[in-house]
């Protein structure tokens, strides 16, 4: 017997606590993340928005997040931090961008798309200063991106928090061609065309340093990594 699926709201917060309740109102809830930006801790608006949500909600789990929004990317990988911490086998995850104000939804798009998760807004029938009533939900499509092959994701995960050397990095993926130095040399050209590659999709830089090369994932690389991550561990649930 299939156990009952938990599902998991990751909710940017808004002014407009209407839009949130009656958005989340239209899914099974179980738990709901709330994300607000940096600052909002000190806005009366907000936290009066996120006293209604709970009070509504009240017998629901409920979770808090505050995340940068100056840098899209950032955020984005912020997010995707939360979205990881929630994605276990019998949860369903979903971002609800109702009051995804600024950069935060732009951010919230990006996570959701590269890792796999739905997300979704609202379609508002009215709505003015005491009346909001929902005309119904807008899940917002995915748009497709090219998959890494299975070594260049290998090299992204190996790089790690950066390498000093191609040699380190040879030594991570294939440490006996270290001791080769006919299959170290084959070894540096193979990854240095991995390399040159994922640099010209911007996502993985390098730096000269001195006598060294520096070469590390780019913050789209790690968007992308986190992402790809996500996104296996989803397929991996939908196939039990």
């Amino acid at each position: 017997m299939k156990e009952a699926k938990h599902y998991t709201h990751i909710v940017l917060v808004g002014i407009s606590a209407e839009k949130m309740i009656a958005s989340l109102r239209q899914f099974p809830v179980h738990k709901i993340v709330t994300v607000t930006h940096c600052g909002d801790e000190n806005k009366t608006d907000i936290q009066n928005s996120i006293k209604k949500l709970t009070q509504t909600f009240e017998s629901l789990e409920f979770e808090k997040h505050n995340i940068e929004t100056e840098n899209i990317l950032t955020a984005s990988m912020q997010l995707l931090d939360i979205i990881k911490q929630e994605t276990r086998d019998d949860t369903v995850v979903k971002v609800n961008i109702s009051c995804g104000l600024r950069n935060i939804g732009v951010s919230a798009y990006i996570a959701a798309f590269v890792s796999g998760i739905s997300i979704y807004s609202d379609i508002p029938e009215h709505e003015d200063e005491d009346t909001y009533i929902l005309k119904g939900i807008l899940d917002l499509p995915p748009i497709p991106i090219k998959d890494l092959s299975r070594e260049q994701m290998d090299i992204l995960e190996k790089l790690e928090d950066g390498v000093d050397s191609m040699d380190i990095l040879i030594s991570r993926m294939k440490p006996n061609h270290v001791k080769n130095s006919n299959k170290l040399g084959r070894e540096r050209s193979r990854l240095s065309h991995h390399i040159k590659n994922l640099k010209n999709d911007r996502l993985v830089e390098t730096e000269k340093c001195n006598r060294c090369l520096v070469i590390r994932r780019s913050e789209l690389g790690e968007i992308y990594f986190k992402g790809k991550k996500i996104k296996d561990m989803q397929s991996q649930k939908n196939k039990k």
